[in-house]
């Protein structure tokens, strides 16, 4: 539970450092979030123009609260497994992927596989 909180707020951090530059944020459309210039003007406190590990540290901290209250919906402060799930679909969504469904995916034994790259039995 506690490595994939933290896998969480190290995915968090890495969309908002990864996510663009100031010069690619003066071409992309205003979606009404913070970009990455945003967060070097709200996060660089030495103001140097970039984000050391501890404005970084920061800027997750913030995200991770900004998404903890958005998605916590029982209000105990932490995102359980069925928040997380709702966490990772919006990013999905977010990005641009087909939401996935309940009941489908690995293990769950429902829908047709690709027999693709399987070898054929063996006869005796």
């Amino acid at each position: 539970m506690k490595s994939k909180m933290i896998a969480l707020i190290a995915l968090v951090a890495g969309l908002a450092v990864a996510g663009g530059t100031p010069e690619k944020e003066e071409k992309r459309k205003d979606r009404g979030k913070p970009g990455i210039k945003q967060w070097v003007e709200k996060f660089d406190a030495n103001k140097d123009g970039k984000l050391d590990v501890e404005e970084r540290k920061l800027l997750a901290a913030w995200r991770r609260a900004e998404t903890v209250k958005k998605f916590d919906k029982d209000g105990d402060g932490k995102l359980s497994e069925k928040e997380r799930k709702a966490v990772a679909e919006a990013m999905k969504k977010r990005r641009g992927a087909k939401p996935t469904h309940e009941g489908k995916g690995k293990g769950k034994g429902k829908g047709k596989r690709s027999k693709a790259g399987k070898k054929p039995a063996k006869k005796k």
